[in-house]
């Protein structure tokens, strides 16, 4: 988007800004032929400064080529030509004014000046000629010490232009730039490095037309909010590392012409104030943080050329702000929130070439007139909310790139879109069109380079007409259209280098022709989920991926070689027999090998020691391989996924997996493995899923010998060994990962979210379930089915991240540790067949995404504790507990103790009684209703028969006074 701006502000103004520049050029600069007669020498002072400059620079930079090489478009910096004993006039890079020798200008950086800036001071007129207080040299002493550079721009005084582009400027702060010349008007420093801050006073300058600061990304701050400099042209702030909320007192450049803050860290909401700038003919504010609506004050840009708001926060509809706006060119509001219908004022913008609205939550029709408007060039509406037909593009001839992909459009697609001969891209995927598609139709698309037509529910022509020719055409995706053969046009492709055909319905063998496709241009081939029975060979020199997996090829791997530049190559999900071929080694750039769910039989081969430093994933899951995991793994090793697991693999876990420091997920399960615990794998920083499950392991799990052992792991599945000995305590507190989480929760993240996906079989929720794609915040830990003793540990309670404990089927016993109600995420809980004992902690309540608890076969008593998820397991979750009582059980609890007889008051002190003889230990918590009114009814009755003696006491004494 950034170069798409700079290429479209180029266009506009290059020519007028070059003629311009050359002129001042020209006349401030004359031939040195007339040098004698019509300029002065340079200032021998000047000239001084300017060769120190020089000499700081490289010495702060320990190298003589001080230009930044993070950025693709420097040149050779000018001071390295410079010919020191020279008139410094003739310098590259410095202006010099002709009458007094005085230097005006310094274009000593290592890129060309934007032509926008340079003109700003090329044009412009000085009634006197300006002088330059450069460079505060350094004394002696000043000289060798550290950053001397940091003094030799503080005192310019009368410089007019100071462009430092692409120079490493690391030493300098940009404080000390406040104290410019209140002559500058071009102060061009983009991509140098520095740091620091901006004050009000570099917005002030009165003759400043020209700042450029792009690239400086340890800049940091907020904009000052002051009263700016109304004679700036141009700003460009952009990649830089401000932030905060844009002031409202930007609107005061009234002089403004360009805005570039793009790639920066503003919030907040886009002033409203920006509406005051109407001379603006460029707004970059794309790939901010910037929220809330679009100002309306918007609409009073009538000059604006580029627009865009791209990569934001906003929300609410688009603003219809577009009347008028017929200069426009660009506009973007692509990955934002914008909710509600496409505008209707965008009928208005003639002159429009781009128009992006991708990645919102747009929704309605598209209108038609979209499809008219006459310079539009790119229209992208992808990943959208919106419906209907497509429209027709009689009027939109001049369109070269179409997306409205993601969508819920449907009906066909329309005839017309065959008659846009300049079209290039093509993308409508992903909607719910039908119909047939005529291949026919489709050759008269002779510019089309990318054609997107999957996820739709349509029907191909496929004629054998060999005149069906697309001679542009690199990249073709007709993925999940339920299409039955190769369409025919692609045999005719010869430079095609992209091809996707998967998750359709093609059968049988690939035909001969298909090998002839793009000899040496094929890059990418994918036929996978379809129904293909076998494949001949694989011609293409300069193949990068071959994805063929998800079919029904049967028999050996064909023997011819493969190309050696193949990265990718999966066959996995077929019905492969035999050896894996020695053939597969000779790839030697190879990075995902995966052969799994095949019926390969045998041994791993020996050869892929040979590439197993440039692998990142090996997966030869669910085959009938065996003998010993035979791979070797050096120190160089980029091993990310291994995946050996549902063989017949036999020995120990080999020991090179050390060396594999990337390694992320190790899958050895459904083994023969006989080994004890890997804690040796405990250093391996990256390592977060460790399957072992269903070998012959046995042996304790040894405390940690390092601080950061298994500090990354997040699934852990030991379930179905013999592993022996209690549960250490310090082994489960060093699983920092199942203890704080520092992944966005905003967006589904899953492991390795390239072109391959890590999958497993876990236990959950009571049943072994397959998992496709592995989620970053899946967290569980299975060691069910071994022989581990002892209690579980307390600090189980502290791993707050996990969403399964499966502990069943141990020798577990004591209590159920109180701090498992900390587990918040928990949705299943096993610690069932063990010999657990006493009461179920009350705190298991607290368990609110609880959706399975198992703890059946213990030796626990007492009642079941009601509430939240636990009201809602079936008497199959605590079965095998003879002393547990309530609900869901059909035993009632009685286990409680009677209360105590009350006694009677004693004689004499009948009108001083008091409830003292209720013993504590009468009045328990949790003994139930009926004890609590049982001694209400007692206590009752006690104070009726006290009222009754007081009755009778008082009869005896009225009869005595009479």
């Amino acid at each position: 988007m950034q170069c798409l701006s700079r290429s479209l502000q180029t266009i506009l103004f290059l020519f007028s800004f070059l003629i311009e520049g050359q002129a001042m050029r020209t006349m401030l600069s004359p031939s040195p032929s007339s040098l004698s007669l019509e300029r002065a020498p340079c200032r021998p002072d000047q000239r001084s400064d300017l060769l120190h400059f020089l000499n700081a620079l490289i010495s702060d930079n320990s190298t003589s080529v001080f230009c930044q090489l993070d950025i693709g478009w420097l040149r050779r910096p000018q001071m390295l030509s410079w010919d020191v004993a020279s008139d410094c006039c003739l310098w590259d890079g410095v202006i010099c004014d002709p009458m007094t020798g005085h230097v005006t200008h310094l274009e000593l950086g290592c890129s060309t000046p934007n032509p926008t800036c340079y003109s700003s001071a090329g044009s412009s007129k000085s009634s006197e000629p300006s002088t330059l207080g450069l460079l505060n040299l350094p004394s002696p002493q000043e000289a060798e010490r550290p950053s001397r550079s940091n003094k030799l721009l503080q005192n310019l005084t009368k410089l007019r232009v100071l462009a430092l582009d692409g120079l490493n400027l690391s030493g300098i702060d940009v404080t000390r730039l406040m104290n410019l010349s209140p002559s500058l008007e071009v102060l061009s420093l983009s991509y140098c490095k520095l740091r620091g801050t901006l004050t009000a006073n570099i917005f002030l300058l009165p003759k400043l037309t020209c700042l450029n600061l792009s690239g400086n990304k340890e800049l940091s701050g907020y904009l000052p909010e002051s009263t700016w400099n109304s004679s700036l042209k141009f700003l460009d702030l952009s990649s830089s590392g401000f932030s905060g909320v844009l002031p409202e007192s930007i609107g005061n450049l009234h002089s403004l012409q360009i805005l570039w803050l793009n790639r920066c860290s503003f919030t907040g909401s886009i002033p409203s104030s920006l509406g005051n700038l109407t001379r603006l003919t460029h707004l970059e504010l794309s790939y901010n943080e910037f929220s809330g609506q679009v100002p309306p004050t918007l609409s009073n840009l009538d000059q604006l050329s580029l627009l865009d708001l791209s990569s934001n926060n906003l929300i609410g509809p688009i603003p219809n702000v577009f009347d008028n706006k017929t200069q426009l060119l660009l506009l973007d509001f692509s990955h934002n929130l914008f909710t509600g219908p496409i505008p209707p004022s965008t009928k208005n913008l003639s002159n429009l070439a781009r128009l992006d609205i991708s990645n919102n939550l747009i929704s309605g029709f598209i209108p038609s007139s979209l499809f008219s408007l006459p310079s539009l060039t790119s229209l992208d509406l992808s990943n959208n909310r919106l419906s209907g037909h497509i429209g027709e593009f009689f009027a939109a001839s001049a369109l070269e790139h179409v997306d409205l992909s993601g969508n819920q459009l449907h009906g066909s697609i329309p005839s017309s879109i065959f008659q846009l001969r300049n079209l290039t891209y093509l993308s409508i995927s992903a909607n719910n069109l039908t119909g047939v598609f005529d291949l026919q139709l489709l050759s008269r698309l002779e510019s089309v380079t990318n054609l997107d037509l999957s996820d739709n529910i349509l029907s191909l022509s496929n004629s054998e007409n060999t005149e069906q020719v697309l001679p542009s055409l690199s990249s073709v995706s007709l993925s999940g259209c339920q299409i039955t053969e190769i369409p025919a046009f692609l045999r005719n492709s010869t430079s095609i280098e992209w091809i996707d055909l998967s998750r359709n319905r093609i059968h049988g063998d690939i035909p001969s022709w298909v090998w002839d496709i793009g000899a040496m241009s094929l890059s990418y081939l994918n036929l996978s989920h379809n129904f293909l029975t076998s494949f001949e060979q694989v011609p293409w020199k300069n193949l990068i991926i071959l994805d063929l997996h998800s079919n029904l090829i049967q028999g050996p791997v064909p023997p011819p070689s493969l190309p050696h530049s193949i990265i990718v190559f999966s066959l996995a999900s077929n019905r492969l027999t035999g050896f894996i071929p020695g053939s597969i080694c000779e790839m030697t750039g190879l990075q995902v090998l995966d052969l799994s769910r095949n019926n390969f039989t045998g041994m791993i081969p020996q050869c892929l020691k040979n590439v197993s430093n440039s692998l990142l994933v090996l997966d030869m899951q669910e085959n009938g391989l065996s003998g010993t995991i035979s791979l070797t793994f050096t120190k160089d090793a980029a091993l990310r996924s291994l995946h050996l697991n549902g063989n017949q693999f036999e020995g120990p876990l080999p020991r090179s997996l050390i060396n594999c420091k990337q390694l992320e997920m190790l899958d050895l399960g459904g083994n023969k493995l006989n080994d004890t615990f890997p804690d040796w794998l405990e250093t391996l920083p990256s390592l977060q899923v460790l399957v072992l499950r269903s070998n012959r392991l046995c042996g304790p799990i040894s405390s940690p010998r390092t601080e950061f052992s298994f500090s990354r792991l997040r699934i852990l599945d030991l379930s179905f060994n013999d592993f022996t000995g209690p549960l250490p305590s310090a082994f489960f507190a060093n699983l920092k990962a199942m203890i704080s989480n520092d992944q966005n929760g905003s967006e589904r993240q899953y492991m390795d979210q390239g072109y391959y996906q890590d999958s497993m079989i876990a236990t959950m929720r009571g049943r072994d379930m397959p998992i496709a794609r592995i989620l970053v915040i899946l967290t569980t830990i299975d060691l069910s089915s071994n022989e581990f003793r002892g209690k579980i540990p307390d600090v189980m309670g502290e791993l707050r991240l996990l969403k399964g404990l499966n502990l069943s089927h141990n020798s577990l016993e004591g209590h159920i540790p109180l701090p498992l109600g900390n587990l918040s995420e928990l949705e299943w809980l096993d610690l069932s067949s063990n010999e657990l004992s006493g009461m179920i902690p009350i705190e298991l309540t607290n368990l609110t995404s609880l959706e399975v608890l198992n703890v059946s076969s213990n030796q626990l008593t007492g009642s079941i504790p009601q509430g939240h998820q636990l009201n809602t397991f079936q008497a199959e979750s605590y079965h095998g507990n003879p002393g547990l009582c309530g609900f869901p059980l059909s035993k009632a609890c009685t286990n409680y103790k009677a209360p105590r007889k009350l006694p009677m008051p004693p004689e004499g002190r009948i009108h001083s009684f008091r409830m003292d003889f209720l013993e504590p230990r009468v009045v328990e918590i949790g003994l139930g209703c009926g004890i609590f009114l049982g001694l209400f009814t007692r206590i009752l009755k006690k104070l009726i028969s006290i009222q009754q003696a007081n009755r009778n006491l008082g009869r005896l004494r009225g009869k005595t006074f009479l």
